[in-house]
């Protein structure tokens, strides 16, 4: 079975699955958020109209901005 074919249990699965997270991002803000998790930073591909993806950058021969020091958490 395909989730996609089941869109009300493959939402409550997905929300399941994520929620944790989301719930920490929305009560603490994206700095202290990777700053208590600093696996969130890999999760930041854009910010600011900045590129952070390394791989985006390379692929497309773009420069990439560190997010780690858009954040402050040097």
């Amino acid at each position: 079975n395909m989730p996609g074919a089941y869109a009300r249990t493959a939402t409550q699965a997905l929300n399941n699955a994520t929620h944790r997270w989301t719930y920490k991002l929305a009560n603490k803000g994206l700095s202290d958020a990777c700053r208590d998790r600093p696996e969130f930073i890999s999760g930041i591909n854009c910010m600011g109209g900045e590129l952070t993806s390394p791989a985006v950058g390379e692929a497309l021969h773009l420069p990439v901005a560190d997010p780690v020091a858009m954040l402050g958490l040097e």
